[in-house]
């Protein structure tokens, strides 16, 4: 029996941990798939900003995790994974449970590093987990009007569309209730979207335009008061903040960090396999910079399937890897949406992409709750 050990139980853990127990069971290869996770929930995160804008609550954000093992048919074990030995092929838990594998996969995310910039833990709100979304929904709330700012403070970050998203999602929030509010969103690229190509980047543009959202260009954080952003460019007075954490590779994988940039795993191209161990495949936003890949939820899952395929062709002897495939993004603007696609190529060194924006409508924000509840309604029972 070959044993495989999925750590993490979001979307790349869900995505490779599925696909290899459905294609193992259907070319009847004698394959153990195991998941551990310390959550017992699996989250959908794009629909926080849903519950902070007050169309979504927090029970629909997420689903039971291990009914995925009524689902999917894999062993789901709830625990927080303590200790990755990967020379003697062993992981142990705070639960105790000390569990050995022939190939493992990384799922276990990125955490955020608010402490890493003076004053962004002690000031503004955010919508990255359910209870600061349930905080910043109390605040918008409560707001009267004035000047809110979404700041972020560097790059890369998780979902890169989201300040954009965001910021023109209150100017129609604000509009409803009456409030006429002067929106920033303070950010370090010279404008919004960049790394999704000029055609996705003109969409936001106009989109701010119309929206009168105020796209600024900081140059790098100095500190947050308790009314005040300074940057090495700018200094703005704001009455609401909201800030993008930034992010880093989980503690328990910390022994696995890239010397030219630690906040990111070592990790080797084509097929996210960590360098020296064949065996051990990293498919986290914590894998993604390196090989010039996008902090979001469709490469996860791209990079779950070209993993999970990768694991299949040893065992197997045969099986076809996966390419990294084209990804498909929704992004919502003022009163409409977008439809844009990312294709790939591996050179050597790393993905190059080239993304292209393909139509517009204001059916997209219908079409991206659609697809995420679908997705979480898939392991309700």
């Amino acid at each position: 029996m070959v044993r495989v050990l999925v750590l993490g139980g979001g979307t790349a853990g869900l995505v490779a941990a599925r696909y290899l127990k459905a294609e193992a069971d259907r070319l009847k290869l004698d394959v153990d798939v195991t998941m551990v996770t310390a959550s017992e929930r699996h989250y959908m995160p794009p629909l926080f900003m849903e519950v902070a804008l007050g169309s979504a609550e927090g029970y629909e954000t997420w689903a039971p995790i291990k009914n995925a093992e009524k689902v999917y048919g894999f062993k789901v074990d709830i625990d927080k994974v303590t200790e990755i030995d990967l020379d003697n092929r062993r992981v142990k838990t705070e639960g105790g449970r000390v569990y050995d594998y022939d190939y493992l996969v990384l799922g276990l995310g990125i955490k955020y590093v608010w402490d890493k910039y003076k004053g962004l833990a002690e000031h503004g709100y955010h919508n990255y987990t359910l209870e600061g979304a349930l905080e910043l929904r109390r605040a918008l709330y409560n707001f009267r009007g004035g000047k809110v700012i979404i700041y972020v403070p560097e790059l890369p970050y998780r979902c890169g569309i989201y300040p954009f998203e965001m910021g023109l999602a209150l100017r129609a929030y604000f509009e409803v209730r009456g409030l006429d509010v002067d929106i920033k969103v303070v950010h370090p690229s010279d404008g919004p979207a960049r790394s999704l190509g000029p055609t996705v980047s003109r969409f936001f543009e106009r989109e701010f335009e119309k929206a009168r959202v105020e796209f600024v260009h900081h140059d790098g954080h100095e500190k947050i008061t308790k009314d005040r952003l300074v940057t090495k460019n700018i200094e703005l007075d704001y009455d609401l903040l909201i800030k993008v954490p930034p992010i880093a590779i989980p503690d328990v994988m910390a022994f696995m960090a890239d010397k030219k940039d630690p906040r990111w795993a070592k990790v080797e191209g084509p097929d996210f396999r960590y360098p020296g161990y064949d065996e051990v495949y990293i498919v986290s936003e914590a894998s993604m910079p390196p090989l010039g890949l996008l902090t979001a939820g469709v490469p996860l899952h791209n990079a779950a399937i070209v993993s999970a395929t990768s694991i299949l062709h040893q065992v197997h002897g045969g099986y076809p890897i996966a390419e990294f495939a084209p990804t498909m993004c929704l992004g919502v603007g003022y009163h409409t949406g977008f439809t844009a696609n990312c294709e790939f190529q591996w050179t050597g060194d790393g993905y190059e992409r080239a993304c292209y924006l393909l139509f517009k409508s204001p059916l997209i924000k219908e079409m991206k709750a659609a697809f995420y509840r679908g997705w979480l309604d898939s392991l309700r029972l």
